[in-house]
């Protein structure tokens, strides 16, 4: 974790220009603009904060463009999102478990690989056959099943269960309460209730650079592989069921619920509470709105919203109908009167 910078040092780093205060003034921290002390940098980058810009203590705002603010410096970059997102990383907080190495606790079977500079925490158990690139993280209570394979650099935070043949990319970051490779919601309707299991041999590929965050379920497959594809990131508290394939550089945000064999393209962004039905097609570059409904086929680069899920625009003009229902019906209540 880095202390402190002079504003000089971090306008360097971001290769940016200082518009107005000392190259000298020294930033201690990273906040919010409502919410910036004296030694904090924080950025602005939408109208919806246009207020705070007069009243912030920041010492210092990141920008895209010129502003006028009460903070002492005024630092104009490309893109100020990211440079906020660089500038955390220089002020990011050492949370490290100050364990080592393989905890004596962990659990790890003598077939396992292990590479070099990888860290198991305390109470982790690591079955037969596993595999764990260079420099991988497991945190404490996580368990990986037999025939787990992880590439270099990977982060299993603590309370994972990677089960039985998952494959891991490299730099996968799991959060906590996750579970990868369970067996996805497959039976034999039964007349008398008594439903008939089908195995569920397959198992769950998970690409490069992926994050998936808290208490997510990806299932494994019936047959050959659940997939997500490089670059992708999970919100909290998604599902993927058995057989999913989800592509390059997807978002998808909490609580999302996609069912089997689903496939998602490249570039798709889920909106919250979104659910997409089973066997469905969603294109590269399509949006899913917040709380939509999928029930059928999406087309690239389309929006789509509402349940059913419909094409945004028509949704927009479904509800402003509907909004004047009441009014026709009323209407049309009078005029039966006056018949």
């Amino acid at each position: 974790m880095t202390d402190s910078l002079t504003l000089k040092e971090i306008c360097d780093h971001l290769g940016g220009e200082i518009l107005a205060g000392s190259p000298d003034s020294v930033i201690t921290g990273v906040s919010s603009i409502q919410d910036a002390g004296p030694a904090d940098i924080c950025y602005y980058g939408s109208s919806r904060y246009t207020g705070y810009l007069s009243t912030t203590k920041a010492m210092a705002v990141l920008v895209s463009k010129p502003v006028t603010t009460s903070a002492d410096c005024v630092l104009l970059v490309d893109n100020a999102y990211d440079a906020f997102r660089k500038v955390l990383h220089l002020f990011v907080p050492d949370r490290s478990t100050g364990f080592s190495g393989v905890h004596p606790s962990a659990v790890v079977h003598p077939t396992a690989e292990i590479g070099k500079e990888a860290e198991i925490g305390p109470c982790a158990v690591i079955d037969r056959d596993c595999t764990l690139g260079h420099n991988c993280s497991i945190g404490s209570g996580s368990v990986l099943g037999s025939g787990v394979i992880l590439g270099s650099d990977c982060v299993i935070h603590s309370n994972v269960t990677l089960l039985a043949d998952t494959v891991l990319g490299n730099k996968v970051v799991i959060h906590s309460g996750t579970v990868v490779g369970s067996d996805g919601f497959g039976f034999v309707p039964d007349p008398r209730g008594e439903h008939k299991k089908i195995p569920q041999n397959g198992n769950v590929i998970i690409g490069n650079s992926v994050e998936i965050g808290a208490n997510c379920t990806i299932d494994r497959a019936v047959t050959g592989s659940t997939r997500i594809g490089d670059h992708t990131k999970l919100d909290n508290l998604i599902q993927v069921a058995h057989n999913v394939c989800i592509g390059r550089g997807c978002f998808i945000a909490a609580q999302t619920g996609i069912a089997g064999s689903t496939v998602v393209g490249n570039g798709v962004v889920f909106g919250g509470q979104a659910g997409v039905g089973g066997h469905i097609v969603i294109n590269d570059g399509a949006v899913i709105a917040a709380k939509s409904g999928v029930t059928k086929d999406v087309r690239s680069g389309i929006t789509v919203s509402g349940n059913p899920a419909r094409p945004h625009m028509v949704t927009l003009r479904l509800g402003a109908a509907v909004s004047r229902l009441p009014g026709i019906i009323e209407l049309v209540k009078e005029m039966s009167t006056e018949k």
